[in-house]
């Protein structure tokens, strides 16, 4: 439960940063951000033009018994994109 906590912490501190971004830049194009429940992603992502996505992929994992924060960006159609990113961090989290 402590865990939960504390990713639920680190996703608010994440959608706070990403809400004064937008209130403060007033960009054309927002932020968005999104993570997963119980994991250890998190993406920040928007949208240059209809249906195109541009994502970058963060992904902490335990690698030789030190944690690391893997991070990788994804453009493109944004279900291509989603898909593309979804499957590499699945892959670094070690479920496929």
């Amino acid at each position: 439960m402590a865990d939960e906590g504390r990713q639920k912490d680190a996703m608010d501190v994440l959608q706070a940063w990403v809400d004064q971004y937008n209130g403060r830049a007033g960009p054309t194009i927002r932020l968005g951000s999104a993570g997963e429940a119980g994991g250890a992603q998190l993406r920040l992502k928007y949208s240059p033009a209809e249906g195109q996505v541009s994502i970058l992929h963060l992904v902490a994992v335990n690698r030789d018994g030190r944690a690391a924060i893997l991070v990788r960006r994804f453009e493109g159609p944004a279900a291509e994109a989603a898909v593309e990113a979804g499957m590499w961090a699945s892959t670094q989290l070690g479920r496929r």
